[in-house]
């Protein structure tokens, strides 16, 4: 990853995974806290790796929410807050928040998407209403409508073929 890919991990903690998706190449890379989470090698996640390989890892209950919100903030540049579950590879199951936003380069072009996602989160009211508040301030919708573009094309293909997966597979989540 060049530079400006990876300078967003000085922003890294124990406390949250820092990701940078570069979606004209479909890489996501990330730090390795965020290479944690997601139960992925951190070497491979620090030299980004395809959106689908994260997407294989949330709980597929919440997978198809998790990537219409995706496809909203990339076609309307807007932030994104997501709350959902990581299914890890161990069998264990996490409960994480993403924050995200979505930049565009002059020709109003999605190019990146960058944020943060926090693991074993309770937030209480006030931090639930100041997330909140701040997602839909920065959505130009509140409610989600599929567009066909080349976002919806990649994360509606992604989606399909996990859950094709999963059906053939089924794997059991004990909370």
């Amino acid at each position: 990853m060049s530079e400006p890919e990876t300078s967003i991990f000085a922003l890294s903690s124990d406390d949250a995974g820092v990701f940078n998706w570069n979606v004209d190449t479909n890489l996501l890379c990330a730090d390795e806290h965020f290479a944690d989470i997601f139960g992925l090698d951190p070497d491979d996640v620090r030299n980004g790796l395809p959106i689908e390989t994260y997407l294989a890892a949330i709980w597929e209950g919440d997978r198809r929410s998790v990537a219409k919100t995706l496809h909203q903030a990339i076609t309307t540049g807007g932030s994104c807050f997501q709350d959902y579950h990581v299914a890890r590879p161990d069998g264990s199951m996490i409960h994480v928040v993403g924050i995200g936003r979505c930049f565009r380069n002059i020709e109003g072009e999605a190019t990146r998407y960058v944020g943060v996602v926090f693991d074993d989160v309770e937030l209480d009211n006030t931090q639930t209403e100041t997330l909140l508040s701040l997602y839909y301030r920065n959505t130009e919708r509140a409610t989600f409508e599929l567009e066909e573009d080349a976002g919806s094309d990649v994360l509606t293909r992604a989606v399909n073929r996990l859950e094709e997966k999963d059906k053939k597979s089924r794997i059991t989540v004990h909370h």
